[in-house]
């Protein structure tokens, strides 16, 4: 059944996903497009008693200079800033003032099954990833196996990606193919194991 609030709301179509037109002021884990890491550029930090789902609190906040980032995010809003990434600002910066800080740009990213402080539950967290972007566009690299551009995963940047895949497997590789030739060789090694074995049982009943 459709309520009478629907009948004159449109439904979501297409790529639309459930989410992304939450209404809320504040940046969360949902305003994510998947697998996304979108690069922005910090306009004015704040201070403030501000309103969240468990109440009025006093935090740190961080406003950007980007209003959409296609592909990311489709609205960028204020990101209320955590220890966690208030100490990879610092690193990245070498302090965290206004003065540092203003105009200089940052990758987020999520962090899958982070515990929230308020509730316990394990959640998605937004973080700020521990690279400095580049200031200049780069060409993508490409993974060998499957044609597809390497992309960020979690902390890691596609470049720290691609130099690790080379150097276990001299190749460049995403995350996903790299998993795959990672469980190819394990299959390999206990078929191997599992051959041996035989071998030894075979060799063992002849001689009895």
């Amino acid at each position: 059944m459709i309520t009478k609030e629907l009948m004159n709301a449109k439904p979501l179509s297409g790529k639309e996903r459930l989410g992304a037109f939450r209404n809320s002021e504040y940046m969360g884990a949902e305003d994510f497009e998947p697998d996304s890491s979108p690069v922005l550029t910090i306009k004015a930090l704040y201070n403030a008693k501000i309103t969240l789902a468990r109440g009025k609190e006093q935090h740190d906040v961080i406003v950007f200079e980007e209003e959409t980032v296609p592909g990311c995010i489709n609205q960028v809003r204020p990101l209320v800033v955590n220890a966690t990434n208030r100490k990879t600002l610092r690193k990245l910066f070498k302090g965290v003032t206004a003065e540092q800080l203003v105009g200089k740009k940052i990758q987020l990213y999520l962090q899958h099954n982070v515990r929230d402080p308020s509730s316990g539950d394990m959640v998605d967290g937004i973080r700020i990833r521990q690279t400095a972007p580049s200031s200049k566009a780069e060409a993508p690299i490409i993974c060998s196996d499957c044609g597809k551009p390497v992309k960020a995963f979690g902390q890691f940047s596609a470049d720290v990606i691609s130099k690790n895949a080379v150097k276990k497997y001299g190749v460049s590789l995403c995350v996903e193919c790299g998993q795959k030739r990672k469980e190819m060789e394990q299959a390999a090694k206990n078929e191997q194991v599992e051959q041996t074995e035989q071998n030894e049982t075979t060799q063992n009943e002849s001689e009895e």
